[in-house]
């Protein structure tokens, strides 16, 4: 490596030794840190001297001699000239006799006479106290003669004698030169000196990061590079190469304890002072001040931390584990009382354990890792804080403390993996179950049981609790479950229906404004679960739906991936229960993806419970048979989600034939749900389930009987349970009140938002307007049915409903299997007729479709008679079922509610002219209000041209028996010109 940077140091040098050669003597002290070059400068020195025929003497202090007298000193006699300088001694004590000293000096002058001197002294820190005795009356007596001297130190070192280092200062003839370390651009220099070809562009400032600058490494990080292997970028250093070893060289040219200051300052890192450093390395503060300067002019420091980790890593890899494992726990005794904060503290307790050290003697050290781990959580540090209660767990020797850590565990560990979770509360259970848990620790243990869903753990927990407390009949508000619930708040088994406590407007309304100044916390995860299934069973799916994308973002935020999971399995529920059947599997494989164990958590069976049901109405049985064989955790069925598990694998044997099985899953989700006190229709209808795979079966009676069951159940109230409930009910009535059965169910589940169960109930209705002879309102009803199947996805449902179409129909759904294709049937048409023909295809009267398209009666039948005119069809059945598929070209968009639901999730309601269902008959929906527009309608009423305000909500009149609507309308709102 060039003297690159060293100008002025090499001229200060050659003039030094120009001037000596005339006389008089010269005396040079080149000051500079470790690894900066002195050594280097000295050799250049050396390699002037014998090519300009001048003696040059040279030694060397070391370390390892410093204890040597006059090891300096006869390095210097022995490159003499033969016989030219007396042998050097020392008298008894020690020190050099002054008539020896005097004749050594005398023996110099006589050979710089003849010819000039050199005498350098590397490391002169080093050297022993009888050599600076010489050395020191060479200075002083030396200056006629034609000598340079030339000295090296390192800087901020207290090594140096006093009285040598007081000559230098007095002598007129000491030059001093300091080396520092090399620039950007010296780094640079020397980097396209020692690699050739030319190195990339940013190799140098690489380098120059790593090495501080400092010649000596940036010298090793080259040599390294050279025989790195080839495209291996970036470049780091080897860990025990040249690199590391250049480092621990520069430590030891640092002082004594440069190597235990670089692993104190490691461990103190920003709790570094130099009385510290002191203290935890029992030496003087003023001692670890000046060895810390001394490795930041050396660029191994940059303040008082390493300037970059291949250079800590150099000096960590020299350190064994037993001492950094004291130093760390020094330093936590070191800095508890000293008002440093806590999770520094807890830091230094954790590093001592990673080292294999257990700080168990220290007292104060539980108390520490639980207060740490806590504002650890505020930090969004999950992990730092599991590993401080786990060893504070450790530490603990209190049962009752133990059990509460081990509590808080449950609890923040729930943010990674919901396995761990759930094992970490087997303690407490242990303890609470052998009756010495105390009474206040038993209710965060049955709220966590009960946010794991664990609920017959939590009811036997809140049992002990109301037994203790002398309330055995009191009710249970400790126990809410954003697991057990499925309206507004499921306390446990008493708790009160909340059609008996009051609206559940006010509930919906109340979760609504929650989840919008909620922050996400371990604290508020259970009532923000529980707020968003409020709005999932409360009608609202759409919404919760757009909560849970925005609490999918935040878990991503605060790296909690169970929550990521948990949102984005409760998620895939709710587009489930909206029919969108293919972004309901995409979600419930991300909530699985993002666990780290899949089989040891209860928690798994929620989102695999979705994956089935979606893949099961896709009709994939194939991929759900491999789903089953995958082993599940031992607790599913001790859990709330094995009964979503238990639920969706019986619906997977029923679709494949296996009755009895899918029965006894369907009876045996009822069992639990029933002891657990969580038999709720509107998220469990195992009943209409059983009934079902009963009424398959042959057993009428029995089937029934549980139909009949969940209509008395106060959640058959709501649409989705009332509909499906209906649609089984109809299967044993006789055909007058079937026909009515099923259009209620129709009704009901057009409020509900599945198109699952709409398409399932519409088919069954066209079924029965079929065997009421009523062949076209049928083939409308199987059509329409048909059509909202496939739309959702549900290709086993569409393969149920097709042998019920005419076999052209059948022919023609064939030919319609990709949705994507644009058939002749749209370029024929206009978009006015289209959307005519599209509502009039999935059954909506004349009359309807002039109230939807806000045209008159006599305007639709003139754009049918050019459809069927173009289409070459004579009847409205004739009309393409793949019409259907452009229905969003059909119907208006809603203004008002178009920001608010996303287009995706937004259900459809017959009868309603906008996607979001506002305005539909009987919905009870009201909608914005757009312009008035002029229309004209031909009513037996009026006789002249009305203009009607846009969309009126009407009410529809009460159907007739066979299912055919009423003319009768009422609500309209008409004004006439």
């Amino acid at each position: 490596m060039g003297l690159i940077e060293r100008e002025t140091e090499v001229q200060a040098l050659r003039a030094a030794l120009t001037d000596c050669q005339a006389g008089p003597a010269r005396i040079v002290l080149i000051e500079g840190a470790a690894g900066c070059g002195k050594s280097e400068l000295v050799d250049t020195l050396d390699e002037w001297a014998d090519s300009g025929g001048v003696v040059t003497l040279r030694a060397f202090g070391s370390l390892a001699e410093r204890d040597l007298p006059l090891g300096v000193m006869r390095q210097l006699a022995g490159d003499a000239p033969a016989g030219s300088l007396p042998e050097v001694s020392v008298a008894a004590d020690g020190q050099p006799q002054v008539s020896a000293v005097r004749e050594f000096q005398a023996a110099l002058e006589r050979l710089s006479s003849s010819i000039p001197l050199v005498i350098s002294v590397d490391d002169l820190h080093h050297a022993d106290s009888a050599s600076l005795r010489y050395l020191q009356h060479i200075v002083r007596h030396s200056r006629s003669t034609r000598m340079l001297l030339v000295l090296t130190t390192p800087l901020h070192q207290d090594g140096q004698d006093a009285a040598f280092g007081t000559e230098l200062l007095r002598s007129r003839h000491v030059r001093r030169i300091r080396l520092r370390r090399l620039s950007p651009e010296g780094s640079r220099l020397v980097t396209a000196g020692f690699l050739a070809p030319a190195p990339r562009e940013d190799l140098s400032a690489e380098l120059h990061a790593i090495s501080g600058g400092n010649p000596l490494l940036l010298r090793a990080l080259l040599e390294e590079y050279r025989s790195a292997p080839s495209g291996a970028e970036p470049f780091r250093p080897e860990p025990g190469g040249l690199f590391g070893q250049a480092v621990l060289t520069c430590l030891r040219h640092s002082g004594p304890h440069a190597l235990d200051l670089g692993a104190a300052l490691t461990v103190l890192g920003d709790s570094y002072t130099p009385e510290r450093a002191g203290r935890l390395l029992s030496v003087p503060a003023l001692t670890a001040a000046q060895s810390v300067a001394s490795l930041q002019a050396s660029g191994i420091l940059d303040g008082h931390r390493f300037p970059h980790p291949c250079t800590e890593s150099a000096v960590l890899d020299q350190i064994p584990s037993e001492l950094l494992a004291d130093l760390h726990l020094r330093a936590a005794e070191l800095l508890y009382p000293g008002g440093e904060s806590r999770t520094t503290v807890a830091g230094h307790l954790l590093a001592t354990a990673r080292h294999g050290v257990s700080p168990v003697a220290t007292p104060w050290a539980v108390d520490v890792l639980r207060e740490a781990a806590e504002h650890l959580l505020m930090d969004n540090e999950g992990t730092r804080a599991t590993d401080a209660l786990e060893l504070a767990h450790e530490l603990s020797q209190d049962e009752q403390q133990r059990a509460d850590i081990k509590t808080r565990l449950a609890a923040i560990t729930w943010r990674v993996n919901p396995g761990r979770a759930e094992k970490h509360l087997s303690a407490p259970l242990a303890v609470l179950r052998s009756g010495r848990l105390a009474s206040e620790r038993m209710a965060p243990l049955a709220e966590l049981l009960a946010g794991q869903g664990r609920i017959a753990e939590a009811a036997e927990v809140r049992s002990i609790i109301l037994r203790e407390s002398g309330a055995n009949g009191a009710q249970d508000n400790s126990g809410r479950t954003g697991y057990g619930t499925v309206t507004d708040e499921v306390p446990g088994p008493a708790a009160p229906r909340p059609e008996e406590r009051g609206s559940g407007a006010d509930a919906e309304t109340a979760a609504q404004f929650f989840l919008r100044t909620t922050v996400l916390t371990d604290e508020t995860l259970e009532p923000v679960v529980r707020a968003l299934r409020v709005l999932t069973y409360s009608g609202h799916p759409e919404r919760a739906a757009q909560c849970c994308r925005e609490l999918i973002t935040e878990a991503e935020r605060q790296n909690a991936p169970a929550w990521q999971s948990l949102f984005s399995s409760l998620l895939a529920a709710v587009l489930l229960r909206l029919s969108d059947l293919h972004a309901a599997e995409e979600y419930a494989r991300r909530a699985l993806d993002c666990l780290p164990d899949q089989s040891s958590s209860a928690f798994v069976g929620a989102p695999t419970a979705t994956l089935i049901r979606a893949r099961t109405l896709m009709g994939d049985h194939a991929a759900v048979a491999r789903q089953l064989h995958q082993p599940v955790a031992d607790t599913l069925f001790k859990s709330i989600h094995g009964l979503s598990y238990l639920r969706a694998r019986g619906l997977y044997l029923m679709a494949t034939h296996q009755l009895d099985s899918a029965l006894g899953d369907f009876l045996e989700a009822g069992r639990l749900a029933r002891s657990w006190g969580v038999d709720r229709p509107s998220m469990l209808p195992w009943r209409t389930d059983a009934a079902e795979a009963l009424f398959r079966l042959g057993e009428t009676d029995r089937a029934e009987a549980l139909v009949e069951q969940q209509l008395a159940d106060p959640d058959a109230r709501r649409p989705w349970v009332r509909g499906i409930s209906l649609r089984l009910r109809a299967v044993t009535s006789d055909r007058r009140q079937q026909l009515s059965l099923l259009n209620q169910s129709v009704d009901e589940l057009s409020r509900s938002g599945d198109r699952v169960e709409l398409a399932r109930s519409l088919a069954d209705l066209g079924r029965s307007l079929r065997a009421a002879a009523e062949p076209i309102r049928a083939d409308a009803m199987i059509r329409r049915a048909w059509n909202l199947a496939w739309e959702c996805g549900a290709e086993a449902l569409c393969a149920e409903i097709s042998p019920e179409l005419e076999p052209e129909e059948r022919m023609r759904q064939r030919s319609t299997a990709q949705p994507q294709f644009r058939s002749g049937t749209d370029t024929k048409l206009s978009d006015s007729e289209r959307r005519v023909a599209t509502l009039a295809a999935s059954g909506s009267t004349n009359r309807e479709i002039s109230l939807r398209l806000h045209i008159t009666v006599s305007t639709v039948e003139q754009h049918l008679t050019r459809v069927y005119r173009k289409l070459s069809i004579t009847r409205r059945q004739d009309l393409p079922v793949d019409l259907q598929l452009t229905v969003s070209t059909a119907v208006p968009a809603c203004g008002p509610c178009a920001p608010d639901v996303p287009s995706a999730t937004r259900p459809v309601e017959p009868g309603s002219p906008f996607p979001c269902g506002h305005g539909a008959p009987g919905s009870g929906k009201a909608h914005g209000s757009p312009p008035l527009r002029d229309v004209r309608m031909d009513t037996r009423e009026h006789r002249k041209p009305l203009r009607i305000k846009h969309p009126a909500p009407f009410r529809r009149a009460e159907t007739d028996p066979d299912g055919m609507r009423s003319r009768e309308s009422k609500g309209i709102v008409c004004e006439k010109y």
